[in-house]
């Protein structure tokens, strides 16, 4: 599946919730925007898409088991939940950051982080599959409508792995999480995939065959010529979607710290999303009921 159709004529049922990736904050974030827009009445995990980029995969996958925002944050406030332990390392950083600024062209970029995935060596893909499968809320792909993005590191080329892709729910799973160089790709048809964040923080751009759009950004644009959400979010508007974008303000960014994968973060990455929910919830509602 690939960016699908543009969004003229569409139902105005076709909602989306988009969730970005940027590690254990990142997904904490976002339990706590979506707690503070439930206490304000907003759903958002009614959505009739749950699409999901690396972290934003596992978040969505909870929400479409049927978990309510509200249990969601209470786990990441009192840590209740073991998140997956990651040691990306400075050597790791100065790799992907080599890749990721070597080239203004976003094609080029992905295609340079493409061959730092290929060049991984000592990690099996049995190891990403062992360390992704105990973190997953649900064994199957869930009877509601989720999306994993995912890239090829062979072609660059983007998809959206769903119910109906012909791919078990682990695999596609483990290929949205697999960061250059931490993990390699994984093997999947013809194609080896890798992370969907190397291409964008939340590929929204997407999810251009729904109606209305709602896109949670904990990391607004990654390193390097990759778009923006705010540009694939314009991207949406262009076509006749209704779309918002809701980012980390800087008290929340405080609350993130410099390592997106430290835990003793999480607390209060939730606290931050769920005071901007609330804040939110009024621009949120002009979108999501119109």
């Amino acid at each position: 599946m690939g960016a699908g159709s543009e969004s003229e004529g569409l139902d105005v049922a076709d909602s989306a919730l988009v969730l970005g990736g940027g590690g254990l904050t990142a997904y904490a974030w976002q339990v706590g925007v979506l707690a503070g827009l439930a206490d304000a009445g907003l759903d958002l995990g009614a959505a009739d898409v749950l699409a999901g980029t690396s972290a934003g995969s596992l978040l969505a996958l909870d929400l479409a088991k049927g978990s309510a925002p509200a249990d969601l944050y209470r786990e990441q406030v009192h840590r209740e939940r073991a998140m997956m332990d990651v040691n990306f390392t400075l050597t790791m950083t100065a790799k992907y950051l080599w890749a990721a600024l070597g080239s203004r062209d976003p094609d080029t970029v992905v295609r340079r982080l493409g061959r730092l995935a290929l060049s991984v060596r000592g990690v099996p893909e049995s190891a990403v599959l062992a360390a992704i499968g105990p973190h997953l809320p649900v064994e199957d792909w869930p009877e509601r409508t989720v999306r994993l993005f995912a890239v090829d590191a062979l072609t660059g080329a983007p998809t959206a792995f769903d119910a109906g892709s012909g791919v078990d729910l682990l695999h596609a799973m483990s290929a949205t999480c697999a960061l250059p160089p931490l993990f390699p790709p994984i093997t999947i048809g013809e194609g080896r995939w890798m992370d969907g964040g190397v291409r964008s923080t939340t590929n929204a751009d997407l999810v251009d065959d729904c109606a209305r759009v709602v896109v949670l950004a904990p990391i607004p644009k990654a390193a390097g010529a990759t778009p923006s959400a705010a540009t694939q979010v314009a991207s949406l508007t262009a076509k006749g979607a209704r779309a918002i974008l809701l980012t980390p303000d800087r008290a929340a960014r405080r609350a993130f710290g410099r390592n997106p994968l430290d835990a003793s973060r999480i607390p209060g990455a939730a606290r931050e999303g769920r005071r901007q929910g609330t804040e939110q919830a009024d621009r949120v509602r002009t979108i999501w009921h119109g």
